[in-house]
């Protein structure tokens, strides 16, 4: 909960789609921008991945919902971390409703 700190480490994700890093970099990321409440970033960076049955489409769906303050989005978040067999991460998005 530490947002300075959040910010102070926050840039671009340094890794690309051919890196093994780059999912979890990439959903850190836009967990990170929701965190900073980053509304003009999170509608940049999580509209690019929207992709329905993608891995990084549950995280954009929870960022946007967390900066729009839109609870439908944060739970369609998480029924689709619950269809990835993601059942902590719907667990801890729906408790942010």
């Amino acid at each position: 909960r530490d947002l300075s700190s959040v910010a102070s480490l926050l840039g671009q994700p340094g890794v690309r789609r051919a890196n093994w890093f780059y999912l979890s970099s990439m959903a850190t990321h836009l967990d990170a921008l929701a965190a900073l409440g980053d509304r003009a970033a999170v509608e940049d960076e999580a509209t690019r991945h929207l992709q329905a049955g993608t891995y990084l489409d549950p995280f954009a769906l929870r960022a946007l919902g967390l900066v729009r303050e839109d609870a439908s989005l944060v739970e369609s978040a998480a029924d689709r971390f619950e269809s990835f067999g993601l059942r902590w991460h719907a667990a801890r998005t729906r408790a942010l409703l």
